[in-house]
């Protein structure tokens, strides 16, 4: 298992880590899931993969050589964090220091944290939870359950969001054991539940407003997020709302 270093400082830019194993051309990939090709896994990693919503880190990994690769995205692959190259990588147990596209990340982790507030807000004052979301680096995507719909209560779910930004609360991690996360069930904000399987839960709170289940990245204050600007709203089926927004400064 790759530690995951990420999950304990979002703002970790560089590392070092052997690398533990090669995902090989070779190696018999499942029809639903093909192997990510130069696919490398990390004994420890500050490179976020893809999931829930939010892309994975892009960057760069060097040998102490000075032998140097693109990470062209990070995933998740049949349980392990694979780090996808622009080529053949070396040989397991080669030491690198990777480094994070530090702007891109920092871009995405407001945009990550924004969608907590927005999303906070809507379950706790108007009860709506989330179907679905998509984060980039240049806006953000998330579906809403409307029983029925008013786009004022959406405008004010935005003002509400932006309010709680200005006040710039503080962002905090911390871990329980699943069991206790599970009984919580106001921890979970998507509609579709909660489906993995651990022992420890990673939780990020909001102080005094709102606390989830989540392993992605985040901003440590609510003031580094900047304005949540409502872009769009589209009707995707009879209760779902689709709402497009972008950060400004």
């Amino acid at each position: 298992m790759t530690e995951r270093l990420y999950q304990q400082d979002s703002y970790l830019k560089t590392f070092e880590s052997p690398i533990s194993g090669l995902i090989e051309a070779a190696r018999e990939p499942s029809q639903d899931e093909p192997a990510p090709q130069h696919g490398v896994v990390l004994e420890r990693t500050a490179f976020f993969p893809r999931g829930g919503g939010v892309m994975g880190d892009e960057g760069t990994l060097r040998t102490r050589q000075g032998d140097e690769y693109r990470v062209l995205e990070t995933l998740e692959w049949q349980g392990m964090v694979v780090h996808r190259l622009d080529r053949a990588p070396p040989a397991p147990g080669t030491m690198l220091t990777g480094v994070v596209d530090w702007e891109r990340r920092y871009r995405l982790m407001r945009y990550h944290t924004a969608t907590h507030v927005l999303c906070g807000v809507m379950f706790n004052d108007y009860g709506v939870r989330v179907t679905g979301n998509q984060l980039t680096p240049e806006k953000g995507r998330v579906d809403f359950s409307f029983p029925s719909f008013d786009r004022a209560i959406l405008e004010e779910g935005f003002s509400r969001a932006n309010s709680l930004v200005g006040e710039d609360r503080e962002v905090m991690i911390s871990f329980v054991p699943a069991a206790e996360a599970l009984a919580r069930p106001e921890l979970f904000k998507l509609e579709t539940g909660f489906r993995h399987h651990l022992e420890t839960i990673r939780l990020v709170e909001i102080r005094d407003f709102d606390v989830q289940a989540d392993g992605g990245c985040h901003v440590a204050r609510l003031g580094e997020i900047g304005r949540l600007e409502l872009t769009k709203c589209d009707n995707k089926g009879k209760s779902n709302r689709r709402v497009y927004f972008e950060l400004g400064d």
